[in-house]
């Protein structure tokens, strides 16, 4: 009877283990996802940083920007792994290039260059990343990080 009663006592404590542990655990995942993210999001700024860099110099030469990495690369503004996002098996980065005529009739050069979360939060929690991509969606913005805009003039803007 006095075994019984100690076995009963060992598995109760080990059942109070574990959910502390599951608990710990549940608490810490969004904390260390958040780390992730942060970090990837710093090495993916820094690349379209560049990326803008290489077409502010195309575009003061030439007068347009332009929505060919190729381009940008023979011309030697920007390195070819420069358009590669991190963490993402070799994915590039989205780029577009047009011209919009303003009220005043002066043609406007837009570039957009962009990465999703999708893309550079690649191997991470997939239920996180959906949450942070459907707050973006939700809210009205690029599930992601980019520069420029190629429906409106912003200099280039980055939305972070």
């Amino acid at each position: 009877m006095k075994l019984r009663k100690i076995n009963n006592n060992a598995i109760l404590g080990a059942c109070v283990i574990i959910m502390m542990l599951l608990c710990a655990l549940s608490i810490s995942q969004p904390l260390i996802f958040e780390k992730q993210m942060a970090s990837r999001e710093a090495e993916v700024k820094e690349k379209l940083m560049l990326i803008r860099s290489a077409e502010e110099r195309y575009k003061a030469k030439y007068g347009v920007y332009t929505g060919d990495f190729a381009v940008l690369i023979k011309a030697k503004y920007l390195k070819a792994e420069d358009t590669l996002i991190p963490y993402s098996d070799g994915r590039k980065f989205s780029l577009a290039a047009t011209t919009i005529i303003h009220k005043s009739g002066k043609q406007i050069p837009l570039m957009e260059c962009g990465a999703t979360y999708e893309d550079y939060l690649d191997g991470l929690n997939e239920e996180a990343i959906q949450q942070v991509t459907e707050k973006a969606s939700d809210a009205g913005n690029f599930p992601g990080l980019k520069i420029g805009d190629i429906t409106k003039d912003n200099d280039n803007a980055s939305n972070w």
